[in-house]
């Protein structure tokens, strides 16, 4: 889109090869979004800097009665990590060039590794505490010695697929996709298998509703935050969102249930099941 545009104010960082950058893929859980959240509060991150996108409408995040881009980058220097806080998502249609511009920064800092944070359905009965990866070859090994599960066949596609090509193609860093499984969308994902949703509209919008009744699912946000802390080898605590994670996945799939049968009850009657 030609009207976008991005401009880049971030400071270096000292070159470390530990150094690793850490990015919320959009998904609709919005787990990932959780995750670095929690990572840049919890390790007091510094920040860094920020990217602003012109062309769109201006946002600004307010804490604590101070304006903030929405688009920031936080490090600490103690573990070796840089993470992307991204407050709104970002437009599609400028995706790959924020990610080109992250790695190329990346890349001017020395930094070894991109690493951006997704969920999937479960890929089993029930849903399982794995965290999978896609990556290159070189760096297959060392995540599955960190306890990580290889995605065996299948085909990425959308936003992480666009993150993997950012980082791959230029092949000076390693590229890692990793996916904690969701038992948000395993649920939805078990009602489009049955049958029980008729479009996308219906899942859109059980989505919206769930998310919005419920938030995020903090149980797949633990899971991502549990994987980032094996890899910079530094426990990070999650007490307080196991509990409530524990909470929202029961809640989560009665929320669904209820939704689901009220879908089939409207088409049943011989209405239209949404008008979104």
């Amino acid at each position: 889109m030609d009207s976008l545009r991005l401009e880049v104010k971030i400071r270096s960082v000292p070159k470390d090869p530990r150094n690793m950058v850490i990015l919320a893929c959009p998904e609709p859980s919005l787990a990932s979004v959780v995750a670095t959240e929690y990572l840049i509060d919890t390790l007091k991150m510094a920040e860094i800097g920020a990217i602003r996108i012109r062309g769109i409408e201006p946002a600004v995040t307010v804490i604590d009665g101070v304006a903030k881009l929405p688009y920031r980058l936080f490090y600490s220097q103690e573990n070796g990590l840089i993470v992307v806080r991204q407050h709104i998502p970002i437009p599609i249609p400028i995706y790959r060039e924020f990610i080109d511009k992250v790695i190329s920064w990346a890349e001017e800092n020395g930094v070894s590794k991109a690493i951006c944070l997704s969920t999937m359905p479960s890929l089993g009965p029930g849903e399982s505490e794995n965290v999978y990866f896609v990556t290159d070859e070189l760096t297959v090994g060392s995540l599955m010695n960190a306890g990580f599960i290889p995605l065996k066949e299948t085909v990425v596609v959308g936003v992480e697929a666009e993150f993997l090509d950012a980082v791959l193609s230029r092949g000076t860093m390693s590229g890692v996709l990793l996916l904690a499984e969701s038992r948000l969308l395993t649920s939805i994902s078990n009602l489009v298998k049955s049958g029980k949703l008729a479009s996308y509209r219906d899942v859109t919008y059980i989505l919206n509703q769930t998310i919005g009744k419920f938030g995020p699912d903090v149980a797949a946000a633990v899971k991502l935050i549990k994987a980032i802390s094996k890899l910079i080898n530094t426990e990070i605590k999650t007490d307080k969102l196991e509990e409530h994670a524990s909470k929202y996945s029961f809640l989560v799939e009665k929320s669904i249930e209820e939704w689901a049968r009220s879908l089939t009850a409207e088409e049943g009657k011989g209405t239209a099941p949404l008008v979104l």
